[in-house]
């Protein structure tokens, strides 16, 4: 399903090598086409450009892929929608109503200016057709996100999220809670890396909460 609509944008990842040049700048519409897919269609894009690398533990209800019009079978981004990853979040932030969180968003970085509330903006729309009624989504300061793009597209801020405790192992870092979770490929050797001191453990700040209402005025 073809998707259409859109205005800010704060880019997640850069273009990486051999990826091709900068897109040449025309109406976003006449450039991007949004559809809804597979979440299968997009994660390996996900993976691959958004700093987490990971859709791990992610259940998308709602799943999103950006292409180039012209070159259809070219990806450009993608982002999953589905329940809060915290517990309570949903009963904290929704009023009764039904709410998703935007669990990962990523367009590539050589997109024009306004690319991401461009395509955000399509995609709200269409999970207002959907019965969603309410989004939720969070700025990451680690990662030098502060929420531009959720400003412009009229998400209200809703103050931070506690501070959290990540492991640092061979480089990337995983969430506290991927230790204890045996589904987590990874769970027991990050275990025995913290026990050997091959892993760290280390404390951040909360994320910038987020939530934009999609009930019409």
């Amino acid at each position: 399903m073809d998707l259409f609509g859109g205005n800010s944008s704060l880019v997640e990842h850069p273009v990486q090598p051999g990826e091709g040049g900068s897109i040449p700048t025309l109406p976003l519409h006449k450039l991007l086409r949004v559809e809804e897919c597979n979440p299968v269609h997009v994660n390996w894009f996900i993976e691959k450009h958004h700093y987490s690398q990971s859709v791990f533990g992610i259940t998308a209800s709602h799943c999103f892929r950006v292409l180039d019009r012209e070159l259809n079978s070219r990806t450009l981004g993608g982002a999953l929608f589905g329940p809060p990853a915290a517990f309570n979040v949903s009963s904290k932030y929704d009023n009764g109503e039904p709410l998703v969180e935007l669990r990962r968003f990523v367009l590539l970085s050589e997109l024009p200016r306004n690319s991401e509330s461009f395509c955000l903006g399509v995609m709200l729309r269409a999970l207002r057709r959907h019965g969603i009624r309410r989004v939720l989504s969070y700025a990451d300061p680690a990662q030098g996100h502060s929420g531009v793009i959720y400003a412009a597209s009229g998400f209200v801020r809703m103050g931070e999220s506690s501070p959290r405790r990540h492991v640092i192992w061979k480089g990337k870092t995983y969430p506290d809670r991927n230790i204890h979770q045996t589904n987590f490929p990874y769970h027991k050797d990050l275990r025995a890396a913290l026990e050997s001191g091959e892993a760290t453990r280390v404390q951040i700040s909360g994320k910038i909460v987020w939530l934009k209402s999609l009930m019409k005025d």
